[in-house]
């Protein structure tokens, strides 16, 4: 026993060390955020918090849920909010690793102080999580020029010119009352610009881009030059507003445009630009294979857009479907079919996953026939003149108000040949048949609307210059747009229908009921247009 006494006395000692050197060893549990304000107002917060199990949960107050654009998790393609009664959360799902990712943006986090002309950043200082941490790190990016003038809490202090930074290990990051991050700033690089409408107009398949925004200055100092990220490898780049061409610098290896405005647009005031370019044969954004389009908004500014309308030109294509569906179908002779999508909000994550897929037939163009067509027509206008000049016939002057009338009866009838095919596709059933009715029942509609504006605009002219026609003129014009909204009535039952909101069964009702006042309504319009036939005799 006294020989294994000291034995035992050094195996206690091993392992009474070996239980202590790992805790000395380990590291502080840590929590990190950094915040970074862009260009334009919008501010990025990057949180790398400790994973904790399957789900972790990353929360924020309950206020800054209205000003949340998006989200986004490297660990996680799909995470989900959450909303409770303090705060929002938003929970990653993930299977390994010791820490967790999340990228949240936000808008009116900076505000703008015209009577100091200053910026004030105001947003929760910290991640609210679920367990507590030993050390929490932040950074904040403000622009290059910023000089700040005051920053809370004051462990945080400025590193070197834009870079903020500081940590604490007295801090709760389970407390649902999180600090707030102060930072009053200025800065001649910032501008609080809000994009309110964006135009796109797609030219396909030749690839030519125009974008127009319409935007407001709502804090900074006055904005005089606008800079846009083009996709790589453009071409034919430029910019424009309403009174033509603008000054601009394309530099192609960093993809960068910058715009000069014609005039300062001041806070509050109103602007718009537009520019275009042409995309390169291989691109993320225009993707065409076996009779399909896939197409990507392109969003060259970094912030937000309540709408964003995407028009697609199609030359020598016939539109079979798409996905969405469009709003509008117009046909601009030759040759050109301009369909139209609206995306009620886009930011620079969701411009990423908001895609049109379209499916055309080739059109065989007439285009190439050209010379040959031009020089028939000289033939034949050749031969016309020597016609007259040997057949002349008396000819019989007709009036202005005659020419009127006439134009109206041919407008009047080729509205009629449109509601006639679109009859024909309810009584056919074929109304049902997705595919086949997609893009004719967009044809009739716009043939329909363009006719009926025809028609309102020729009655108003002659109201105004024949007294003698204006209860005439206005029975045909009242009931000219009784017809168009019956048929804009249908087309908001066929779209419910091809988007999936009501079931087969539903939409033929709906259509059979819809289907007796739509004959009601042309059947006045047709009265209308058959008295008109009768002053014209």
């Amino acid at each position: 026993m006294r020989g294994l006494k000291p034995l035992i006395i050094v195996l206690t000692i091993i392992l009474v060390t070996s239980a202590i050197t790992p805790l000395t060893q380990a590291q502080p549990i840590s929590a990190k955020r950094i915040v970074e304000v862009d260009q334009y107002g919008l501010v990025y917060v990057y949180d790398e918090v400790p994973r904790t199990g399957g789900l972790t949960k990353i929360s924020f107050p309950k206020e800054m849920l209205g000003k949340l654009v998006n989200y986004r998790s490297p660990e996680d393609p799909s995470p989900e909010l959450k909303e409770d009664r303090d705060v929002f959360s938003i929970i990653v799902h993930s299977r390994g690793g010791d820490l967790v990712h999340l990228v949240t943006v936000f808008r009116d986090v900076v505000r703008w102080d015209a009577m100091n002309a200053r910026f004030m950043l105001r947003m929760s200082l910290n991640p609210i999580l679920d367990e507590r941490v030993g050390e929490f790190s932040i950074i904040v990016k403000l622009p290059s020029d910023a000089e700040p003038s005051r920053i809370s809490p004051n462990y945080i202090s400025e590193k070197k010119e834009g870079i903020l930074s500081g940590n604490t290990s007295r801090i709760d990051l389970t407390e649902k009352r999180p600090q707030t991050l102060s930072i009053d700033f200025t800065s001649d690089k910032l501008t609080l610009l809000e994009i309110t409408d964006v135009d796109a107009e797609y030219s396909l398949p030749d690839g030519f881009v125009k974008l127009g925004f319409r935007f407001r200055n709502v804090g900074g100092g006055g904005l005089s030059r606008i800079s846009f990220k083009l996709p790589a490898n453009c071409s034919d780049v430029g910019a424009e507003d309403q009174l033509g061409k603008l000054l601009s610098s394309y530099y192609p290896e960093v993809r960068s445009l910058d715009v000069t405005l014609r005039q300062q647009v001041r806070v509050g005031e109103r602007g718009s630009v537009s520019i275009y370019f042409k995309l390169p044969a291989n691109n993320p954004y225009v993707k065409v294979s076996d009779n399909k389009f896939k197409i990507s908004p392109i969003l060259p500014i970094n912030t937000t857009v309540r709408r964003y309308s995407v028009k697609l030109l199609l030359r020598s294509m016939e539109f079979v479907s798409s996905d969405p569906e469009p709003v509008e179908l117009v046909r601009v002779y030759p040759e050109t079919i301009k369909l139209t999508y609206i995306f009620d909000h886009m930011d620079p994550f969701s411009a990423e996953n908001s895609t049109i897929i379209l499916e055309y037939k080739p059109l065989l163009s007439i285009f190439r026939f050209m010379p040959y067509i031009w020089i028939g027509g000289i033939l034949a206008v050749v031969l016309a003149a020597v016609t007259c000049i040997y057949l002349r016939r008396p000819r019989i002057a007709l009036s202005r108000v005659d020419l009127s009338m006439r134009r109206l009866i041919e407008e009047a009838d080729s509205l009629t040949a449109s509601y006639q095919d679109l009859t024909s596709l309810i009584t056919s059933g074929r109304i049902v048949e997705k595919g086949y009715v997609r893009p004719r029942i967009l044809d009739l509609r716009a043939s329909i609307r363009r006719h009926g504006d025809r028609i309102s605009t020729i009655a108003s002219d002659l109201m105004k210059s024949s007294p003698e026609l204006r209860d005439l003129m206005a029975s045909l014009r009242s009931s000219v747009r009784r017809l168009e909204q019956s048929v804009e009535e249908l087309w908001v039952i066929v779209h419910r229908y091809l988007s999936g909101r009501i079931g087969r069964s539903a939409f033929e009702k709906r259509v059979d009921r819809h289907y007796k006042l739509l004959k009601r309504v042309y059947g006045e319009f047709a009265d209308a247009v058959e008295e008109l036939r009768e002053r014209t005799k």
